[in-house]
Parts: structure tokens; sequence; C-alpha cells
């Protein structure tokens, strides 16, 4: 009773086996043929629906970035992933693992197969349908991804014969793409019978313009295209469409031209080649894809390939050095070929326009090739190179011997007033109190400082005591003579004029006592350092006549301190004054200042100095002979043993300096460090460089022997 239903169910299956047969084998017949890529994948998924009974599915193929790109689709919208984000999110995670780990695969209706990472949603299928996947493998890489979206309800066990005809449909379009491979090599074979007079064409010039130009019309004519353009990177990152095919001159100026040099820039600054089929690639970085849309609104570009052109030359992270840009108004419907073209195309221009720019970017061309020209006429680079070295220090040697140079001596010093002092302790005593500041004025004779000193307390009290005993002597002779009671005895060993006149010598002594060191009657042991007096040369030189404490620290150094009369104290100087510098002239160079004044014949020598203060301008003094002192003295200023030094004393403000190179007023500080070169004088430039060498080697060697 069974017999008939079996039968029945029998004859479905053997029906169903070959419907399923009749549909690999359509596809397997696309796959050797040349249709289009949208047509395939459209024909291939329609065929994988109705043999599955699925409502859904798509292909995905992988852009030369390696990103996932949408070949064809059916009943996409109905499954639901554009209405809710969070699944959009989670199935764009779920290509993305499937394309790094290509293998079948299915996930259930509202689960996932990962877990969150970095803040990103987990890969997994959100839909209600059951989510089948398949790569196509072409040269063991995953090229693309097959979708397809099945019911629910379906049975558990019919998922293995699903995924395993989705694999059959997988294998299938990897035939496809690589017979589209063979049929690109094939166009590209046809092309290479013309390369040879290409390449002649475009290496047989330097000029980065004629380069350009070649590429762009003899390029159009071998990849069949619509307009070629060739864009050179200038300098930094800024790009200049050099040539454009069939046009004589560029017109910088025209709208298109602009936005085709704008999109050329991005691409070079990319790095990777850029192909616009009609199908908007928003994974394209964000610079590129807004100077895209910018370009196409401008163009009716169809086919838009722009290819950077890097050398192998080109090293580090530098943006490659040109770029070509091929359009196309009615492309074909297979590009591959005419991109195919392009690349070998390219691969020929790169050096060529490589060469160009670089030969450009050579500094002085226009000498160094009349120097190639000698170069081979003298025989040889060794030959030139040995010339050009024998002509170069034939030139230095005559140079050092000929050419005069200024000898100039280094130097240091310091600013200080013409008229200054040193005030010393009158005596050895405690410093109480200083009646001045640093800066401050003081006129002559001035008080400075209090000091007490207990051996001018003892010597002031001595002196009075003798003053007072003498003057009860004479008291008392002079008592005894006017009662008449002195005795004989008593008026001869009494002289009261010898008494008189010691007693006023003890007066002058005490007088002179308080004058010389300054002291106080009043407060015997007391004593002031006072301002000294200008002598009468410095009156005469000196405008207003006042003395300013150049001295800094001195109350710390020396508040409630003891002084001794060999320990200065303060130093004073007139700033109203001529002003000079205290130069210290090292011993090794005090010979050639010394034969400067015999070899110009001259009682002065210029000096160029600078102040540490203010490096960056030049001043001029004037040394004169009698200036310079006649011993060498060790620099006391070093802590190591030093060479000895000769003191000088250089003049800043005689009125034959030139009032530019003469130092102001305002600049005139105490102490400012000065960096001087004395100069002595034009010699032949070797010695002026070289005389220290010269009497080193005379000491050491010559002096020696």
């Amino acid at each position: 009773m069974n017999a008939a239903p079996n039968t029945q169910i029998g004859s479905d299956l053997e029906q169903e086996r070959r419907r399923i047969a009749t549909r690999l084998e359509e596809v397997a017949r696309l796959s050797e043929s040349n249709v289009p890529a949208g047509t395939f994948y459209g024909e291939m998924l329609k065929r994988l629906l109705e043999t599955l009974a699925a409502p859904a599915g798509a292909v995905w193929a992988r852009t030369p970035q390696g990103n996932l790109q949408l070949q064809y689709q059916i009943n996409l919208k109905e499954i639901g992933l554009d209405q809710n984000e969070a699944a959009r999110a989670s199935h764009e995670e779920l290509l993305r693992q499937a394309v790094t780990q290509p293998r079948p695969f299915h996930v259930p209706p509202r689960s996932g197969v990962g877990v969150q990472n970095d803040g990103k949603p987990p890969a997994g299928n959100l839909t209600n349908y059951l989510l089948l996947i398949a790569p196509v493998i072409v040269n063991q890489q995953c090229a693309g991804l097959i979708e397809v979206w099945q019911s629910a309800n379906r049975p558990a066990q019919a998922t293995t014969g699903y995924l395993q005809f989705m694999t059959y449909m997988a294998e299938l379009s990897s035939r496809y793409q690589r017979n589209q491979v063979m049929g690109h090599l094939t166009g590209q074979q046809q092309v290479w019978t013309q390369l040879e007079a290409f390449a002649r064409q475009i290496h047989s010039s330097l000029h980065p313009t004629e380069v350009a130009y070649q590429v762009a019309n003899e390029g159009r004519r071998l990849i069949e295209c619509d307009r070629l353009s060739v864009a050179v990177r200038q300098y930094g990152s800024k790009a200049r469409i050099e040539a454009v095919s069939g046009a004589d001159v560029v017109e910088r100026r025209s709208n298109l031209i602009r936005l085709m040099q704008k999109l050329s820039e991005q691409v070079i600054k990319w790095g990777e080649k850029l192909i616009f089929n009609g199908v908007r690639d928003d994974s394209l970085p964000p610079k590129v894809l807004a100077a895209l849309d910018a370009y196409l609104a401008e163009s009716n570009s169809k086919l838009l390939v722009v290819q950077p052109l890097r050398d192998e030359r080109e090293t580090g992270k530098r943006p490659p050095r040109s770029a070509l840009v091929m359009e196309c108004f009615e492309p074909p419907a297979e590009p591959q070929q005419l991109i195919a073209r392009l690349d070998v195309v390219a691969r020929h221009a790169t050096p060529a326009l490589y060469n160009a720019v670089e030969h450009r970017r050579i500094p002085g061309r226009w000498v160094w090739q009349p120097l190639a020209k000698v170069q081979d006429g003298i025989g040889g680079k060794a030959k030139a190179i040995s010339a050009v070295v024998i002509a170069l220090v034939s030139l230095l040697v005559a140079m050092l011997f000929l050419v005069p140079y200024e000898l100039e001596m280094d130097s240091t010093g310091k600013l200080v007033p013409w008229a200054r002092r040193v005030v010393y302790a009158p005596a050895t005593g405690q410093i109480v109190e200083f009646k001045v500041d640093p800066g401050s004025t003081v006129s002559e004779k001035m008080e400075l400082a209090v000091l007490n000193s207990p051996e001018l307390f003892k010597k002031f009290l001595e002196l009075e005591s003798a003053i007072e005993g003498t003057h009860k002597e004479v008291q008392t002779a002079d008592l005894l003579r006017r009662q008449g009671t002195a005795n004989k005895d008593q008026g001869r060993d009494t002289d009261d004029g010898l008494k008189r006149q010691l007693e006023q010598r003890k007066k002058k002594e005490l007088e002179k006592f308080i004058e010389d060191n300054n002291a106080n009657p009043g407060r015997p042991g007391e004593y002031y350092l006072r301002a000294p007096e200008f002598t009468p040369e410095e009156k005469l030189r000196v405008g207003r006549l006042e003395w300013t404490v150049l001295s800094g620290n001195f109350k710390d150094e020396w508040h409630l301190r003891t002084a001794k009369p060999s320990d200065p104290i303060l130093k004073l100087g007139a700033k109203d004054g001529p002003w000079e510098i205290e130069l210290r002239i090292p011993q090794k160079h005090i010979s050639q200042v010394l034969k400067g004044f015999e070899y110009l014949h001259r009682d002065t020598l210029d000096v160029n100095f600078i102040l540490r203060s203010d490096p960056t301008r030049k001043y001029r003094g004037l040394l004169k002979r009698e200036r310079i002192a006649s011993e060498a003295i060790p620099n006391r200023d070093e802590k190591d043993e030093s060479e000895p030094e000769v003191i000088a004393y250089v003049t800043i403000d005689d009125p034959s300096i030139d009032p530019a190179y003469r130092l102001s007023r305002e600049a005139l500080t105490s102490g400012t460090e000065v960096r001087a070169h004395v100069r002595c004088g034009k010699h032949c430039m070797g010695y002026s460089l070289f005389y220290g060498v010269w009497e080193f080697i005379y000491e050491k060697i010559v002096f020696f022997f």
C-alpha cells in the first residue's frame, strides 16, 4: 500500500537532483565565460537561493585595499540589518572575522560568535534567520564571501548540505575570478608588443614635462582609455598636473585641472591605488573620498583610476614622486583589461618620471653639465678628481701666502671707570656700621663706614694721658712759682719751656693720629672709612666730582668683621667720568701685541670687543703703548695654575672711534666681562691663522735641535 507514495517521493528527489546538477552546470559555464562580474554573481546567487529555497543572499568581494565590497544581493533589506544599528555592526564584525578565518560556517538566529573587544560590538547574527557563510578562496587567500539567510524553521541536519552546496558555488566563483585574471594577462600580452617603442620614447628625455606628455599621449593609445593625465609631486606634498593626453597646454586655472590636482595630491599622500567604477567606496580615507566626490561632480568619468607611481629607489615615508590619472567616459562592461594595461604603462613610466624629476632637482645643473664635459675631456673621473684636488690645494697654498688677513690676539677683561679707588682700613679694627649702600653716590672725604679698634683706643688713651700729665706738671710749676715756694733744686730740675713744648708736641701728635686714622675724638677707639679726594688730573677729566660705590656685597662680607690695613673693603669709581677696559692679555700673546705697534708704526692698536651682557653687538676701542703694564702677573681669578697675564687698559671713548662702534654710556656697568681681539696688523693668511702652530713647532722642535 505504500509503494505509490514511496515511488512519488523517489521521483521528486530525482528531479531535484537533476535541477541542482543543471544549476551547477549553468554556473560552471558562466564561470568559464567572459561575462561581467555583476552578471556572473547575480546569476550564481539566484540559482543558489532557488536551490536552497532561501529568502535572501549576498555576494561580497575584497577590494585591492582589503575591504569587502558588495557585488550583488537579493532581498537584503528584508532581513532587517539596516533597521538595527547593533545588528549591522555585529554583522560587519562577523564578516571581518570570516575574512580573517576563511571557512564555511553557520550562525543560528539571535546568537553571537565572540565577545566584545576594544569597544567593538561582538560578532554575531542578530536577525531572525539562519546565516550561512562560505568563503571564496583564490590562491589560498580569501577573495570574497557568499552569504545566505535561511528560514529558522528548517531542520538542523540540513545545514551541512546547505554549506556543502554553497562551497560548490564558492569554488565556481573562485574559478571565475581565476579566469578573469587569465583574461587580464592575455590583454597585457597584446600590449607588450607596443611597449618597446613606448619605453624608448619616455626614456629619451630628462625634462619632466616632455616625459609627462610622452607618457600621457602614448600611454592613452596603449591603454585605449579616453583620457590619461600625469601628476608630478613638486616639493613637499604639492602635486602638479604636468600633462593631459590630447591637450597641448595644461590650463591650470581650469576648475577640472584644479580638482584633478587636489585628487592626485590626496591619493599620493595615501599611497594606494584608487579605483572608481561607478560604485562609491565609503571605506576610502575621508580626504581622498572628499576629493573624489568633488572631482566627479565636475567630470563625467564613469571609470576613474588614480595610480601612484613609487619607484624602487624611493625610500622612507615620503609619498610617491608622481601618479597617473586614467579616465573613461563610456567604460566597457569589464574594465579589468584597461586597469591591467594601466599597470603595465605605470611600471614603465615610473622610472622615467622619477629620473626626470630627480634630474630637475639637481641644483646648479648649468654648472655641472659643462664640468661633466670637461671631465670627459681630461680623461675620466679619476684624472678629473686629481686635477681638481691639485688645483684646490694650489689655490689654498697661494691664499695662505698671498692673501692678507688681520692678525688678532684674543684676550679678556672687564669694564671699569677711569677714575677709581680701592678703600682700605686705616688700622686694624672691627667694622661696626656701613653708612653707604651698593651704588650710593658719595663726595670727597665723606664717611663710608664706622670701625672700632681696641689698639687705637689704647693708643688714644696713652696720648691723652701723656698730654694730661704734662699739662698737670706745667700747672704745678706755675703754681709754685706764683707762691714763691719753689726751692732752688726744683728750679734747676724743672724747665717750664721744655714741658710746654712737650705738651704741644703731644697735642700735635694726637691731632695727626686723629687725622691719619679718621678717628672720632669724642669716642676713643672709633674711626671712619672716608672717601678719597680726586687728583688734579681727575678733577680736569671727571665732570661731577662724586664717587659711586661699585662693590656689591660688602655688607654681608665685612659687617662686624675685623679688617686689616691690607684688606680692600670698598671699590669706588667716578661713573660720570671716562671709562676703560681693564684687559688681561695672555703672556703668549703679548709679544704679538708689542710687535703690532712696530709693524703698524703707530702708538695705538685697534681693539674689537663684545660685552658678555650683549654679545650680539661689536664695539671698538684703542690700546695705547704706554697703557700696557711692564710685567706679567698670575691670574688670581683662576683656581688652577694658569699662564701669567699682562694688564693693559683700553680707551673706549676716544673721539677717533667711529660713533657706530662706540659703547654708549647706558651700557656702562662696572665689572661687565669683555671678550676682546687686539688687531695687530694684516699679515699673510697662513701666519695670521696658524702663528700658534709655527711658534709651537719652533719651541718644541726647531729650538730643541
